[in-house]
Parts: C-alpha cells; sequence; structure tokens
C-alpha cells in the first residue's frame, strides 16, 4: 500500500512543473505513508482485543461442553451474546480482512464459525503483502536517506534546491558581479569540508567524500579567480594553492584518509583543465602542478599511500603529454625541460618514499608502475623534446642511467635490508639506461629495446610480488618490444654502420636478454601455477629466436657471402655450449636443451653450402667444423646427466648423420674438381658415410665416453639412417652409374665404385652383427635392412657384371640395349648359374636347408631364363655357351651338394633320388 500512495502522491504532483513537482509529490507520498502507518498501528491494536476476546470465548465453550450441556448442543447459544456485544465495538466498518494476520484471521473463523462449516481461508492479499514488508522498506529507506526528524530534513531539502534555483538564476540574469559568485562558492567549499571535519566521527567515508569535495570546490575557485577574471595575482594565487594543499595533506594525514588525499589531488590536478580559457602559458600550468606534486610528495613520506602516488603520476604525465602532443615547439625546450626533469625527480622520490614507509610490512615493497613506469614514460617524453638534437638522447640515456647506480648506491649504503628489491630494481634501471645509450649514441630504435627491458623487469617484480597484473603487463610489453622492433627493422634494413654496435644488433640482443631472463625467472618460481613453467619454454624460446635471428642478420650483414655457413654454424655452436656450461651455475635444467644447437646450425650450414655449390672446408670451414664438433662434444659431455634423456639420445644420433653428410659433401665435391670419371666421384660422395659406419662397428663394445652410456643411440638411432641411406643408394645409383675411371683404365670389381660397393655392404653387415651383439633386447628394427641388404647385394652385384660388359665390348651405357645384347644374356646366365651353385656348396657345408633353398631358387630362375630368354636366339655362339655351362653346373650341384635334410630328419632323406 506504501507504493501505492508514493505513485498516487507523484501523479498528483506531476501536475507540477519540473523538479517543483517531484519535490512536493515526495512530501505528499511521505505524508500520506505516515499516516497510513498509524492507522495500520491502531488496526493492530483492535486486532489484538478481537482475538482476546476469542480465547475468552473458547475457554468459556470448553467448560460449559464438560458441565450440563449435551454432546450435540451447538455452540451457538453461547456465540450469540458474543456477536450481540460484537456492534459495541467500532470493527464493523474496518476490513479485517486487509490487514489481518493470516494466523488470526484463520483462528477467527474457525472458532465463531458453525461446525458444519468449513473455516474461511485467509485472504490472499494479505498473504501476499506479509512476504514482502514495504513498511519496513520504506522506514529504513527513510531513515538511511532523512533521519531525524522528516518534517525537518524535507524543508532542507526543499531550500536546497530554491537555492540552487536563485543561483542559477543570478548567474543568468548577471545579479551577482564574479568576486561574489566566486566567494560563494569558496564558502560552499569551505562548509563542505568543516561539514566533513565534523562528522569525521560518526560518518568517516561520508565524512571524508565531504572535505574533498570542499577542497577540490576551493582549488576550482582559486584557480577562476587567478585565471578567468584576474582577481587575484599570480602570487597570492599560488600561496593561497600552495596553503590548500597543506590543509588538505594535513586533513589526510590527521585521520589517515587516502580517499580524501586522492580526491583533493584528483580535484586540483582536474582544477586548470576546467578552468581553463586557453589564456595561460606552459609555465603557469607546470608550476601550479609542481605545487601540487609538492604536496603529493610530503604526503608520500608521511603515509605509503599508493593510490595518491599513482593520482599524481597519472596526472602530471598525461596532462603534460597532452599538451607537448598539442602544443610543444623546439623554442619551449628551455622552459619545459626543467619541469619534466623537476616531476621525474619528484616520483622516482615517491617511489623511494613509499618502499621506506611501505617495506617493514614485508608486503609490497616495491611500487613497480612508480619504479618503472617513471623513467619509461620520462624517457619517452624526453625522447620528444630533443628530437632533432644529435646524440641528445643518448646523452639522456645516459643520465638516467648514472642517476639511478648512483641512487642505487645510495640506498645501499644505508644498509637497509627492506630496501634491498629497490636496490636492485633501480641497479637494473641504470644498467639498462647505461646499455641503451650505446645504440642511441649510433642510431635509433630506443623505444624497442626500453619496452623489452621494461617488460623483463615488470615481469620480475610481479612474480617477486606476486602481482600477476604486472607480470602480465611485463609480457606484452616485451611482445610489443619485438613486434615494434620487428617494425622498424622493415622500414630501415640498412641500418647497420658498424660490425655488432649497431642498433639492429644490440637492440635483438637487448631483447633476447630481457627473453632470458623474464624465462630464468620463470623458471624459479616454485609457489607459482604450473603453467608458468609453460610460459618459461615460451619465453626461452622466444630469446632463443631474438638472439640467433639477430647474430644470423647481422653476419649476413657484416660477412661475406661465402663465409657466411661457417660464421652461422660457430654461432649456434659456440651458443648451445655457453648455455650448457651456464645451466648448471644457473641452476637452470631447461637451458640445457640448448645442446640441440650445435647440430641445428650444421644442418643449416650443410643446407648453405650445397646451395653455393661449396664444400664445408671452403671459406673457412676447415676452422668452424672442427671448432663446432669439439663444441658439440663439450656440450653433450656436460649435459650428460641432463632428464631428457631421449633428447640427449637424438642429438647424439643427429651429429654422427650430419658428420657422415658433411664428409661425403667434402671428398665428393673434392674428387669431383680433380678427375671426370662418375666413378671417382660417385664413390667419394659414399666413402666417408662408410667409414663412419665402420667406426661405429668398430667401438661397439667400447666402455668409453659416448659410448658407453649412449649405446643405443649410436648403434641403432644413429648408424641405422647411415646404414639405410647406403642401401638406398645401392639401389638408385648403382643402375645409373657406370663407374667410368678415366683417365685410368677399368678394371672390373677393382675399380673405385665396385670397391666401395664392396665395402659399404660388407660394413653394413659387420655393423648388423656387432649390433645384435650390443643391442639384442632391440634388434627388431634390424631385421628388415638385412633382408634388404641381401637384395642390395645381388643387384650391385649385376651391376658391377654389366659395367664389366660395357667397358669390355665398347657397348653403350644403356640399360636396354645391354640386355639386348648376346653377351650380357651369356654372362647373366653364367654369373646366377655359378652363385647359385656357391650358395648352394655354402648350404651344404652349414647344412643350411633355407640357402641351399635359396640357391635352388636362383638355379631355377637360371634355368628358366634359358628357356625363356635365351633359346629365341639359340644359333648364336653365346647362346650356346651359356645352355652348355649353365647344364654342367646343374650336374655338379647335384653331386656335390644335395639338399640338407630337414631338421630333425636323417642325412640322405632328400637326396636319395
Amino acid at each position: 500500500m506504501t507504493l501505492v500512495l508514493w505513485i498516487v502522491a507523484g501523479m498528483l504532483a506531476g501536475m507540477l512543473d519540473g523538479l517543483a513537482g517531484a519535490v512536493v509529490g515526495a512530501v505528499l507520498g511521505g505524508l500520506i505513508g505516515s499516516l497510513r502507518k498509524e492507522s495500520a498501528q491502531t488496526l493492530a491494536r483492535q486486532d489484538e482485543r478481537i482475538t482476546g476476546l476469542e480465547r475468552e470465548l473458547a475457554a468459556l465453550s470448553a467448560r460449559l461442553a464438560d458441565g450440563r450441556q449435551p454432546a450435540d448442543t451447538p455452540s451457538t447459544t453461547t456465540a450469540a451474546p458474543i456477536a450481540a456485544e460484537a456492534p459495541t465495538q467500532p470493527v464493523a466498518d474496518l476490513d479485517l480482512d486487509l490487514d489481518l494476520p493470516p494466523v488470526a484471521a484463520a483462528t477467527a473463523t474457525a472458532i465463531s464459525a458453525p461446525d458444519n462449516q468449513a473455516p474461511r481461508q485467509p485472504s490472499t492479499a494479505a498473504t501476499a503483502g506479509d512476504g514482502i514488508d514495504l513498511d519496513a522498506l520504506y522506514a529504513r529507506c527513510r531513515d538511511w536517506l532523512l533521519g531525524g526528524n522528516t518534517l525537518v530534513r524535507v524543508g532542507i531539502l526543499v531550500l536546497f534546491f530554491g537555492l540552487a534555483f536563485l543561483a542559477r538564476y543570478a548567474v543568468e540574469h548577471a545579479m551577482l558581479p564574479p568576486a561574489l559568485r566566486l566567494a560563494g562558492i569558496g564558502c560552499g567549499g569551505i562548509a563542505l569540508a568543516a561539514l566533513g571535519w565534523r562528522l569525521r566521527a560518526r560518518r568517516p567515508g561520508y565524512a571524508l567524500t565531504l572535505q574533498g569535495g570542499g577542497v577540490a570546490v576551493l582549488y576550482l575557485t582559486i584557480f577562476a579567480a587567478f585565471r578567468l577574471y584576474a582577481l587575484l595575482s599570480p602570487g597570492t594565487a599560488f600561496a593561497l594553492m600552495l596553503l590548500l594543499v597543506g590543509i588538505a595533506a594535513w586533513f589526510a594525514v590527521r585521520q589517515d584518509a587516502a580517499a580524501l588525499a586522492v580526491i583533493g589531488t584528483a580535484g586540483g590536478f582536474a582544477a586548470p583543465i576546467l578552468a581553463s580559457s586557453g589564456a595561460g602559458t606552459h609555465v603557469e600550468l607546470f608550476t601550479y602542478y609542481a605545487l601540487l606534486n609538492s604536496g603529493v610528495l610530503v604526503l608520500a613520506w608521511w603515509r605509503a599511500w599508493r593510490s595518491l602516488n599513482l593520482t599524481g603520476f597519472l596526472f602530471t604525465f598525461a596532462i603534460g603529454l597532452a599538451w607537448g602532443a598539442a602544443d610543444y615547439h623546439p623554442w619551449h625546450f628551455a622552459t619545459t625541460e626543467p619541469f619534466l626533469i623537476l616531476f621525474f625527480l619528484m616520483y622516482v622520490a615517491a617511489a623511494v618514499a613509499y618502499a621506506w614507509k611501505r617495506a617493514p610490512t614485508l608486503r609490497d615493497p616495491v611500487d613497480g608502475t612508480l619504479v618503472f613506469g617513471v623513467p619509461v614514460v620520462g624517457f619517452g617524453l624526453q625522447a620528444a623534446l630533443v628530437h632533432g638534437m644529435p646524440d641528445a638522447l643518448a646523452w639522456s640515456a645516459a643520465a638516467v642511467g648514472a642517476f639511478y647506480l648512483l641512487l642505487a648506491a645510495v640506498l645501499h649504503r644505508l644498509r637497509k635490508p627492506v630496501l634491498e628489491l629497490l636496490v636492485a630494481s633501480f641497479t637494473a634501471l641504470g644498467l639498462a639506461f647505461l646499455t641503451l645509450a650505446i645504440p642511441l649514441a649510433f642510431d635509433g630504435r630506443w623505444s624497442a629495446a626500453a619496452w623489452a627491458l621494461e617488460g623483463a623487469a615488470l615481469w620480475w617484480v610481479g612474480l617477486h610480488q606476486h602481482r600477476r597484473l604486472a607480470a602480465a603487463s611485463g609480457l606484452l610489453l616485451q611482445a610489443g618490444a619485438g613486434l615494434l622492433f620487428a617494425a622498424d627493422l622493415a622500414q630501415h634494413p640498412g641500418l647497420r654502420h658498424l660490425a655488432v654496435l649497431n642498433s639492429a644488433f644490440l637492440g635483438t640482443t637487448l631483447i633476447a636478454g630481457a627473453g632470458f631472463v623474464s624465462a630464468w625467472l620463470a623458471a624459479g618460481q616454485a609457489g607459482w601455477p604450473s603453467w608458468l613453467r609453460a610460459v618459461s619454454h615460451a619465453l626461452l624460446g622466444w630469446a632463443w629466436l631474438w638472439w640467433l635471428g639477430g647474430g644470423w642478420a647481422e653476419i649476413d650483414t657484416q660477412v661475406l657471402t661465402g663465409t657466411r655457413p661457417a660464421a652461422h654454424l660457430l654461432l649456434f655452436a659456440a651458443s648451445g655450449m655457453l648455455a650448457v656450461a651456464l645451466a648448471p651455475r644457473l641452476r637452470w635444467p631447461d637451458l640445457q636443451l640448448a645442446v640441440v644447437l650445435p647440430v641445428t646450425g650444421m644442418l643449416l650450414a650443410l643446407a648453405q653450402l650445397m646451395n653455393y655449390g661449396v664444400p664445408p672446408s671452403g671459406h673457412g670451414g676447415w676452422l668452424a667444423w672442427p671448432l663446432a664438433l669439439a663444441l658439440h662434444g663439450l656440450a653433450l659431455r656436460r649435459a650428460d646427466a641432463h632428464p631428457a634423456r631421449g633428447l640427449l639420445g637424438w642429438t647424439h644420433a643427429a651429429a654422427i648423420w650430419l658428420l657422415a653428410l658433411a664428409g661425403a659433401q667434402e671428398l665428393g665435391q673434392q674428387v669431383a674438381s680433380l678427375v671426370f670419371g662418375n666413378g671417382w666421384e660417385v664413390a667419394a660422395f659414399v666413402l666417408p658415410p662408410v667409414l663412419v659406419l665402420a667406426a661405429l662397428a668398430w667401438q661397439a663394445g667400447s666402455t668409453r665416453w659416448p659410448l658407453a652410456g649412449w649405446r643405443g643411440a649410436y648403434l641403432c638411432r644413429g648408424a641405422m639412417p647411415i646404414a639405410a641411406g647406403l642401401v638406398l643408394w645401392s639401389l638408385v645409383i648403382l643402375p645409373l652409374a657406370d663407374g667410368s675411371t678415366r683417365p685410368h683404365v677399368y678394371l672390373p670389381l677393382l675399380n673405385p665404385l665396385d670397391l666401395c660397393v664392396a665395402a659399404a655392404l660388407g660394413t653394413i653387415a659387420w655393423w648388423l652383427r656387432q649390433a645384435r651383439a650390443e643391442l639384442e633386447p632391440v634388434t627388431g628394427p634390424l631385421r628388415p635392412l638385412q633382408a634388404g641388404l641381401t637384395v642390395v647385394a645381388f643387384v650391385g652385384a649385376n651391376a658391377a657384371l654389366l659395367r664389366a660388359v660395357h667397358h669390355a665390348t665398347g657397348l653403350p651405357w644403356d640399360l636396354s640395349r645391354l640386355l639386348a645384347a648376346d653377351t650380357t644374356q651369356t654372362a647373366l646366365s653364367l654369373f646366377w648359374a655359378v652363385l647359385g651353385l656357391g650358395l648352394m656348396l655354402l648350404a651344404n657345408r652349414r647344412a643350411s636347408r633355407p640357402t641351399w633353398l635359396a640357391g635352388a631358387g636362383l638355379m631355377a630362375a637360371v634355368v628358366a631364363k634359358l628357356f625363356l630368354v635365351d633359346m629365341a636366339a639359340s644359333g648364336a655362339l653365346a647362346r650356346i655357351v651359356s645352355f652348355i655351362g649353365a647344364g654342367l653346373l646343374l650336374l655338379v650341384v647335384g653331386y656335390f651338394s644335395p639338399l640338407p635334410p630337414k631338421q630333425g630328419e636323417p642325412a640322405g632323406a632328400d637326396s636319395a633320388g
């Protein structure tokens, strides 16, 4: 009902005009609600009387039922007098169902109703109203908003609106002079502050808001009197503002109220913006801000209020940046630079004061935003001020770096443990800016490097203080540094005047260094969640990308084309070795994963050499490759205890592959440049892998490192690809090469190609035997290679025969024409028959039934060839020789090499016929 009355009052007030109607409506609604409240209380008292009468009636009825009245006597005899008395009470005119509590209503109905009637249900409206007590809600809202005497409070509200309307009317019609207007506004600010001070004990939050608003109004009043109306001289205005800063500071310190300080400071900073007429100068503005920042600095010494420091910092530098972007010109430098230096020193001092006051609590002793934000923002503004001045930015960076190192030294001499983190932060900033001064002395790209260093510093503070926002900001800064640097490098790719000492290489080095430091910090955080380890790995990869990419680009710029592969190889090998050596000292196991860098450099260098057509020893490779292999060996030795043994095993194996590949490329290209026969060149390419495989087979049982600890990596993962490569080489190259040995005479089986093929097949067989002996549990992958070796041996022997026929008869090296010749067919038939005979004789000596069957199959192939191929030209002498020779060999086989018996059968069982 209260809500309904408020709505009705609002509708009535809608007939009035604007805000006055709203005020009147509120007053009417409140009065009606108050009257309704009183009537509800009267009704409740009447309900209590009725309930008492009903209870007395029920008790009387019970006594009569226990006395003379029969059991079936209706209770209406006693109810009639009560009903007759009811009209004497002024209750009949009231709507009892409207506000009667449901329990009371139900009880009254049940007692007064006849026995044969159902009790009347409680009112639905009453039940619904009981769920939401609008009266209690109204009372709480009224007490919270007004309190005390309602009529007095409403009168004050109406008076306030009336005074506001009067003030607006006076301004619109110029009824008040400017001095009086400002005096009124100032008095209003003083009244707000005084009222807030008086209420500070009873309503602290409300009182602080009033005091802050009053201080802001006074700031605005003084500035308007000085700037807009010239009622105050500059000296008087700034003196009053300085006094006001002191008063606000005293209020805040006295009440330990950071909110009051923030409100007053924000109002003071906003005053010149809100009341600006555009007629002032930047000197006046920055002088005023210097006074405000003096107050902030005084408060920072007395109280560790981070919000106040950040408020002053953001307002000062944001407004300064806005002015500089719109109105700064080079001739303003002399009047602007002192203010920038002053503000920089002020907020560095604020950061020191915060650490001094906050540090004893051992929680967040360093304000990362001020410590690292002030130099970054200040240096960015300094870059804009000195734009166009030669080397000015480099000198600025050097000065800032020296300042931070000096300040760190002074704080360190105080020997206060609580300042250790701040000292470390200032030291890092000093070193960073001194490092940054070097590339700035030559060319640009300072912002990307500064962002990277700032990002690493923020990441460090975020991890140290468990501030995830600061840590995330550090990561974003480093990512932004990389993008900015890449964009600048794409626009100015040729800015590399000096080797190494140029902004491109130093910039990538600084970005990489920031990434390495961030990854190391993340790897050492044990209390953070597991995802931080993934972030550490990502940062480490980011750092390696920038370091190796920057070094690669610097080599491409400063080194001659032919020498680049060797330089790239040394870059990767030295980086990997250095990282593996530093990993134990830094307690950073993940850094040992850089053991893969030397083999990566070898692979990239070989790819470049193949593209250039240069052997590995050319253009300094004779020095780079041995050094790289030595560094790789040292890195593997140091990383031997790393838990990621699977990766290390593949790294050992990859070195073997690349060594064989580099040797093949070196010897093949050197021989090709000296002789003309392809037999020499092909043999030279295959000889180094054969030698590497032979060395592995020779040292298979060695008990020395690296074979002792990595036997499987070398004998299986390292040697198997080399052996498989030799097998594939034999299948592909042998049918294509004629084995020419010009200028020397070709000797069958004693030429370089046939000798290398024989050496390769023999070495593979030797390695297989050694590997089976040393790696018995893991010999499964070797079986397909053993079967392929037999096929390659047969193909290689036939290729050697075809080359011998080619060189002996002068037939062209063309497979189709060679096979069409009778001499070739006769040679193949006799060769296969002799080979089959040899297999069968060997099988008979070793009692190997499978070997004998293989030889017999070869003899069957000879017979089939004789009748299907050689029969077509049986009149030729060569074909006749093949038939006679094959027949004689079959007779010899039948006599000297019968089929060996099966296992368990007596000898001679299969050879009886």
